[in-house]
């Protein structure tokens, strides 16, 4: 459980008469053996007849693996002195491939060392590295630096890696001026900003689908 840590965010999902689909954000605040406890928002309390000792709920938690989610049973409610939930190795439902990544247009700085910089737009980021459109050419295997904008963020992103060579990609080969930039360097709190921003994404788009 060594990827699971104090801070980071998580979300609890459930169901209410109203509403098949809730989550709702809150942080880890302790970390013990076989739970958790939680920090919270007064938003909580909108949905304490559901939140009780005893109830089942999916949690997904934002690690700089990816995203876990689990199924988890309430120990002691909002109301109580702690917000504890259970949390059980055994129970992990779903492990999601070790960087979640997604399709993104947003604006990123390449840095490098003997040539100028490179303004341009990603195509797809991900916690592991993500894509840029570049007409140009690097040397093989150039390390380069880079500043990530992504949305609603104000800080960019600072980042070092590899550029991957075209033929090593699990889904195949580059379309034309694309390039894939591997993180070698990067503050885990900052893969957790992009891992949370990847998965926001899909689940937007998820509900998308499903009212159209």
């Amino acid at each position: 459980m060594d990827e699971i840590k104090k801070g980071q965010k998580i979300k609890l999902c459930f169901e209410t008469i109203d509403n098949p689909d809730v989550e709702v954000d809150c942080f880890i605040k302790e970390v013990s053996k076989d739970r958790l406890s939680l920090d919270f928002s007064d938003e909580i309390f909108r949905y304490i007849d559901v939140l009780k000792e005893g109830n089942e709920m999916i949690v997904k938690i934002f690690t700089p693996e990816g995203i876990k989610v689990f199924d988890t049973i309430i120990l002691n409610s909002p109301l109580e002195d702690d917000f504890i939930i259970e949390y059980v190795e055994s129970s992990l439902k779903i492990q999601r491939r070790k960087y979640i990544r997604t399709a993104l247009d947003t604006k990123i700085i390449i840095e490098r060392l003997e040539f100028d910089n490179i303004i341009t737009r990603t195509t797809e980021v991900g916690g592991g590295g993500l894509r840029f459109i570049y007409e140009g050419s690097f040397e093989p295997k150039e390390l380069l630096g880079s500043l990530l904008y992504l949305p609603k963020q104000i800080r960019a992103i600072r980042a070092k890696g590899i550029l991957l060579p075209n033929g090593y990609l699990p889904d195949g080969y580059l379309p034309k001026n694309e390039h894939v930039l591997l993180f070698t360097d990067i503050d885990e709190n900052d893969r957790c900003s992009i891992i949370k921003q990847c998965f926001e994404i899909q689940t937007a788009k998820l509900l998308e689908n499903k009212e159209a």
